[in-house]
Formats: structure tokens, C-alpha cells, sequence
């Protein structure tokens, strides 16, 4: 692929991102704070492949910290602070939509609104992480 369609995928990539880490926000203000938290990661993960897709390779699976750690080490310096943070975002993809995934408890009931403010501040700083390097 030509780098311009990579660019060019890699901001379709990017906008949905960005349109993820909205509706994280607009689910915060409704109080449905679990499903805030995962748009929270799906905006996190989605910025990451939007790195990976402009680079030529191929994005796979939903771990925002696996896809931060195999980054290529051209790119890597700019993201592995990011580490301990993509950790937190990956422990809120299963738990936050699943019912049967915490004991005794729905997703509804388990998660908070610091928890969502947090994730929602983590996928930020991805988000302007990413924005950083995609201007250079």
C-alpha cells in the first residue's frame, strides 16, 4: 500500500478514536459508567492500530499494552510510558460488558465514576500521544 493510503487509513483509524473516546464521554454524563470505561479502551486500542496501520503492519487483538509493547522500536520511545496505563485500560474490555464476568455483580453495578473519569483520561493521553507523533 502506497504510504499517502496508509495515511490515509490510519486517520480513518484515528477519527474512530476519536469519535470512541465521545461516546465514552457522552456515556460518563448518562452514568453508564461501565459501558464509558470500555469506549474508554476501544478509543485507546483503535489510536494504537491507527500507529501500527501507518506503519505498514497489521494491528491484531485488543490489547492496548500488547500493542504499545510490540511496537517497532522506531516508534516505541514515544508510547511505552504509556505502559502501566494501556495495562488499565485492558482489564476493562471483558469485565465491563459481561455480566458473568464479575461474581455477583452486573457490569452496571461494579463500575464507578472516578473509574470512568480515569479511563476516559487515560484514552486522552493516548489519543494526544498519538495526535504528538502523527504531527512529526
Amino acid at each position: 500500500m502506497s504510504e499517502e493510503k496508509l495515511k490515509q487509513e490510519a486517520e480513518r483509524w484515528y477519527r474512530q478514536a476519536v469519535d470512541d473516546l465521545d461516546a465514552a464521554e457522552a456515556l460518563r454524563l448518562a452514568k453508564k459508567y461501565a459501558q464509558a470505561c470500555f469506549y474508554a479502551q476501544q478509543s485507546a486500542e483503535k489510536g494504537v492500530k491507527a500507529v501500527w496501520i501507518q506503519l505498514d503492519l497489521d494491528p491484531w487483538g485488543h490489547s492496548v499494552a500488547r500493542l504499545v509493547r510490540e511496537l517497532p522500536d522506531v516508534v516505541k520511545p514515544n508510547f511505552i510510558s504509556l505502559l502501566d496505563d494501556a495495562l488499565a485500560l485492558d482489564k476493562l474490555c471483558i469485565p465491563t460488558r459481561y455480566p458473568d464476568a464479575l461474581p455477583d455483580l452486573t457490569p452496571a453495578e461494579a463500575y464507578t465514576q472516578r473509574e470512568a473519569e480515569t479511563a476516559i483520561q487515560i484514552a486522552q493521553t493516548f489519543l494526544s500521544a498519538i495526535q504528538s507523533w502523527r504531527s512529526t
